[in-house]
Order: structure tokens, then sequence, then C-alpha cells
């Protein structure tokens, strides 16, 4: 483990202070009167991601951002955010990066029908959620066969480095990205824990009501305010997609999301241009945000059709 001076140590100290009494300790060099509370958690099994029970009940509690990681220590071990991907796929497809995983799923053969998807190199894939100071989300990663081998020391905790395949198309319809090597083994002490518990979410307010689009057709076009109860994964549109009648020409990415009113919450098929698309990461349940209504229905469900302005 590193050698800390007390100078290095104080900013570190200062924004962790949950461990505060184990850092004493540790700076004091008494080893024996500390135990490490966060030894052997955050390996639970998460529930199978893109399940319909997730999609159904899960809130942006999944996908708000991370708690900061030790960025002092070692700039090199911070994790990407692998949501970037899908809100600015050009500048990233191609590149390394670093996965710092969160969880884990099975390791799966690739089928041979599958290989225009995954390479002709791929043989296995494993869905990892890889967390970063500024967020979390999963991706769908592949090994070739001569490097599966190392597919069981991909687990909480690790930090690999992948190439990026895909913005999407992957399990899911997750990025794909390729496995290159091991950058840190789990468990490390160079790293903070993974944060278990999240700030708790704000109140939640009231904005626009969504059911009075049934019944004033003029709504459309105009600028409402939508109190955010629920946000689903922020998905890139294809081709096929973006040409759907109710969406403005040029979205670039999607999301459901749940607007909260006065009488209860309505669904919303939230359309995200490419100049919003960094900001539209940051949307958190019970944030106020700015739509354009674009269309009274034929969205994703044929819900209506919201344009993302902002904040």
């Amino acid at each position: 483990m590193e050698q800390w001076s007390f100078a290095k140590a104080i900013p570190f100290f200062r924004s962790q202070k949950a461990l505060a009494p184990a850092i004493f300790c540790l700076l004091l060099g008494v080893s024996a009167c500390c135990v490490n509370p966060f030894i052997g958690t955050g390996n639970e099994v998460p529930q199978e991601p893109g399940a319909a029970e997730r999609e159904a009940e899960a809130t942006f509690e999944d996908h708000r951002p991370a708690l900061p990681s030790k960025a002092e220590k070692s700039e090199e071990l911070t994790g990407f955010d692998m949501r970037l991907v899908r809100v600015q796929p050009g500048v990233h497809l191609g590149t390394e990066q670093l996965c710092r995983i969160s969880a884990t799923g099975r390791l799966e053969p690739i089928a041979a029908s599958e290989s225009d998807r995954y390479g002709e190199r791929a043989s296995h894939r494993m869905s990892v959620r890889c967390i970063a100071p500024t967020g979390e989300s999963w991706a769908d990663l592949t090994f070739s066969s001569t490097n599966a081998s190392q597919a069981a020391s991909v687990m909480p905790g690790a930090i690999i480095r992948v190439r990026i395949r895909s913005a999407d198309g992957g399990f899911f319809g997750y990025p794909i990205v390729e496995f290159l090597r091991i950058e840190l083994q789990a468990p490390s002490d160079q790293l903070p824990p993974i944060p278990e518990n999240r700030t708790p979410s704000p109140p939640l307010s009231f904005g626009f009501d969504l059911r009075r689009l049934h019944n004033d057709p003029s709504l459309v076009g105009s600028t409402q305010t939508c109190a955010v109860s629920h946000v689903g994964d922020i998905e890139v549109l294809s081709a096929r997609e973006s040409r759907r009648p109710s969406y403005p020409s040029g979205a670039q990415n999607r999301m459901t999301i749940r607007c909260r009113h006065a009488q209860g919450e309505e669904w919303a098929d939230l359309v995200i241009m490419p100049s919003e698309a960094l900001a539209a990461l940051n949307i958190e349940r019970g944030d106020l945000i700015r739509v354009l209504i674009v269309a009274r229905g034929g969205g994703l469900f044929d819900y209506p059709v919201l344009q993302f302005l902002g904040n």
C-alpha cells in the first residue's frame, strides 16, 4: 500500500468522513485497532439487468452520480463513465478506457450467429457495471479465446482496460466493449470501497400535468416543466427509430421518464438533441426540467413525446 504523508491524507480524510476513525488509526500506525467494515461488501449478486422488474420499478437511484472517488490518489485509476459512449459515440468509439467494476453478470459463450455483432475474435461475453466519479452504467464485455481465462478476475473492485466497440447493440442494448487486460486486481487497497448507501433523494415537487394533453391539442409546441419522479436508461436512437413520425428531426437519444403532478404521475418519452445530451446525463429523480411538448402520443409505448430543453 502506498505510504501517504500527512499532507496528502488531509484532503482524503476530509472527503471520507465516514472512514475517519479507521484513517486516524492508520496514520498513527496502529493497524491492529482498526477493522475495515467494507471488506467483503459490495459483492452481492445484482438484480438481472434489463429485467422487466427493473424497468418497471427501478428509479434513477440506480444511475445517480457515484460518490467522488479518491482521484487525488491516482488519476489513472478513475473509471470511465460508460454513459458518455451513448451521448458522444463519435468521440469514444475505438478508444481504450478504464472500467472500474461494481457488478458483473454471468460469463456466456457467444454463438456463431452473433459474430457480426461482437466481432469474429469474440468467443465469450458478460455484463459488467462500470462505476465512475460522474455515474455508472452497464456494458457488454467481450473476451477472445486467448484472454477468456482472465474472466474470473473480472469482479467487483477490479479495474480493467477495454476498447469501445459500439455505443449500443449489445446485451439489452448495452455498449459493447472488448476486454484488453486487468489493470488492478480486486480487492485493492488503492481504491476506496464502492459506496453502498446513496444520498437520499430530494423531496419531489409538482410539475405540468401531462393528462391535459388529451383534451387540449394547443399545448403541443408549448414549453412546460416536468417534475421528474423516474428516469430510465439513456438510449441511442437507431436510424430507424429516429425517423419515428412523432420525433423531432435530429434527435440523438431518448429515455423513459415519469412526470409528477398534484394528482399523480404520468409516463413520457423524452427525446434529446446532441446539444443537450451531456446535460441529460445529470437528470435525477426530484429534478425540475424544462421540456417542449412535441406530440400528445406516438412515443415509446405511445407515450407523449417531450424534448429535453435543460434544467
